[in-house]
């Protein structure tokens, strides 16, 4: 009878952990993606992509930016300058969590081929006025073995979001503080050949697209062409 009741026990054990196991919920890879950062070439989103975290060190890469009562807090392998830092919604253009980007780019030296870095983990942290932590998601699936698709720094070669009940989580901390929050990251790198090697995040949304000066001129002539001859049958139907 005892064995029977650990043998059930340790079933529901094992059943509850493969289920917390298949649950998703944080960052999920979404495939290669050009996206320029912020300074840089067309941008991407509604707006160019700011830097978060830039990591250089050879062979293995880690290090973090994150927030506190007196500001922005750097730790690890973190490239001094201002391509590490929190950004604020307003700084990404969005306030609607899934429409949150995280974008990869690998830039280490490139000889007759082109080596793959391993992404060992990504956390994305959202922090109050405070600085305080108010939403925490981790990278679903890692370490992922990802090749450098370009050359040198200057746009993204991969794109990150969050999944559908990372999203809602984002999106609740947002709401509680009235959007007022910035995103750190932190995140591991093996495999690494010198960097740097940069992450920034960004939106999906793109600005409404505003027609060129010829495209309109075409468009009013075309509009009044038409209405010229709307006229003109018009008037040759009450002959």
């Amino acid at each position: 009878m005892i064995r029977r009741m650990l043998f059930t026990c340790a079933s529901l054990f094992l059943m509850l952990a493969l289920h917390s196991a298949a649950k998703a919920d944080g960052i999920t890879f979404l495939g290669p993606d050009p996206c320029f950062p912020a300074g840089v070439g067309r941008g991407c989103g509604s707006d160019r992509s700011p830097h978060v975290l830039s990591l250089q060190n050879h062979t293995i890469e880690e290090g973090s930016v994150g927030r506190d009562a007196n500001g922005d807090v750097r730790t690890g392998d973190w490239l001094r300058g201002s391509n590490t830092q929190t950004v604020s919604l307003t700084d990404i253009g969005t306030t609607t969590a899934s429409n949150v980007r995280i974008y990869f780019d690998i830039n280490d030296p490139l000889g007759q081929t082109r080596n793959s870095v391993t992404l060992e983990s990504l956390v994305l942290t959202a922090y109050n006025s405070a600085g305080t932590a108010v939403f925490s998601a981790a990278l679903v699936g890692a370490p992922l073995d990802l090749q450098q698709l370009g050359n040198g720094q200057g746009h993204s070669d991969y794109v990150f979001g969050l999944d559908a009940d990372a999203a809602a989580r984002l999106q609740a901390a947002i709401a509680a503080n009235n959007g007022d929050i910035r995103l750190g990251l932190s995140a591991r790198i093996t495999a690494a050949e010198g960097g740097p090697d940069s992450f920034f995040i960004g939106s999906t949304q793109s600005p409404a697209a505003v027609p060129e000066p010829a495209t309109m001129l075409l468009l009013g002539t075309g509009l009044a062409g038409a209405a010229a001859d709307f006229r003109r049958r018009r008037k040759a139907s009450k002959q």
